[in-house]
């Protein structure tokens, strides 16, 4: 068993590592297009494309390299749930395949060539980019399918067939939404970080905090949806697999169910405050705000009781849809100078890392929940040994 442990941890640091940059990859990915589209009427977000995208090589092309790590260490320490999962699912992954690699015949055209191609075409240049997001899309899409499967696996004849397990939608869903919390947060940290060490950009200035506007208005908006698709998909887990969250409240495991909320109680109050920081005629109720940070330590405090939890996070959205409401006018269409100020850069940082590291908590939850690199039901931890592998013949 202490082999096993050992052989899960390498597994699970390459794992992590690469799930981190390859998610950022996906939002900027699918922002990038959508940004240079409104750079057609509102010419500074062509420069946030740009921008983006090149996050998108950086990140995307350094998590490729340490997939291939974790993908040798997965086959060569784990390779009874890795021959079960190639053989059930040879159809999806030839397609995954496929679509990879012309979605790299997209991506790096759309950025090496982005003068060139803009000057034929801004359409058929924004169509490339769209295109490389869809893909990545499909290619995320079945690889999500592959994952649900592990922890809701189904009865079926073919790979496809499998991949329409009970958790595979909502699992999409819910990462695709968590892609865009960390690609936005990230974002507005980065745009921070450039204002916190040049405090003399002088025109660049401006540039800047309308990053890290546009990253805030992703992060929080995406993150409200969050708690909405999460509920959907733990509800789904709840009811193919209600030994779930027994599993998960008791033991060690309840640490991470707690920190999860603690970083979601963090990045809901820290936000608020950053938008609190723009001026707005209608002011601030000190009632409301005493009453949306308690709801936020209850958040926290009931983290281990589901029904209350949930009673509790449907409040806190209500209150930061409200709040919102009438901040966001002004954050979208003046000039926020409030914004360029120690306190704001270095929030937005923090709030970055805490995107980064609530996300990384969630997928670690969903390990747990199913048990390190086996199939429930299926493959437990004791069945892969050397003894069981000359035993075993994958269907």
């Amino acid at each position: 068993m202490d082999m096993m442990t050992n052989s899960s941890f390498w597994v699970a640091l390459f794992s992590l590592a690469h799930i981190t940059l390859a998610s950022l990859g996906v939002g900027f990915m699918v922002l990038a297009p959508i940004a240079e589209g409104l750079g057609r009427t509102r010419p500074h977000f062509t420069d946030v494309a740009y921008l983006i995208t090149r996050f998108t090589l950086v990140t995307y092309t350094t998590s490729i390299v340490l997939a291939v790590f974790m993908l040798e260490l997965f086959i060569g320490l784990f390779p009874l749930t890795n021959s079960l999962l190639f053989n059930h699912f040879r159809a999806p992954l030839h397609l995954a395949l496929v679509v990879f690699f012309i979605q790299l015949l997209c991506l790096y055209p759309y950025y090496h060539f982005w003068d060139w191609f803009r000057s034929k075409s801004i359409t058929w240049h924004i169509v490339l980019g769209g295109a490389a997001a869809a893909l990545i899309l499909v290619w995320a899409g079945i690889l999500d399918g592959i994952g649900s499967y592990m922890l809701t696996p189904v009865e079926q004849e073919t790979g496809w067939a499998r991949l329409w397990n009970p958790t595979w939608l909502p699992l999409m869903v819910h990462r695709f939404f968590g892609n865009l919390v960390i690609a936005g947060y990230v974002m507005a940290a980065y745009a921070g970080w450039r204002l916190w060490n040049n405090r003399h950009l002088g025109n660049d200035a401006g540039y800047y905090l309308m990053v890290l506007k546009t990253g805030m208005s992703i992060g929080i908006v995406s993150l409200m949806i969050q708690p909405v698709s999460g509920f959907v998909y733990a509800y789904q887990i709840q009811t193919v697999r209600p030994d779930v969250q027994q599993e998960l409240l008791a033991g060690g495991s309840i640490i991470l169910v707690i920190g999860q909320f603690i970083l979601l109680a963090l990045l809901l109050l820290g936000s608020h405050l950053i938008f609190r920081s723009v001026h707005v005629d209608r002011g601030h109720s000190y009632l409301g705000e005493g009453l949306y940070v308690l709801m936020l330590c209850l958040l926290v405090v009931l983290a281990p009781f589901p029904y209350y939890r949930r009673l509790i996070s449907l409040i806190v959205l209500v209150q930061t849809g409200w709040y919102l409401s009438y901040v966001f006018p002004v954050w979208i269409r003046h000039s926020t100078p409030s914004l360029n100020t120690p306190f704001v850069h270095g929030s937005v940082m923090v709030l970055g890392a805490a995107s980064l590291i609530l996300y990384l908590t969630m997928g670690t939850i969903r390990e747990v929940a199913r048990g390190p690199d086996t199939i429930y039901g299926i493959i437990e931890h004791q069945t892969e040994s050397p003894e069981r592998n000359e035993a075993f013949h994958a269907p």
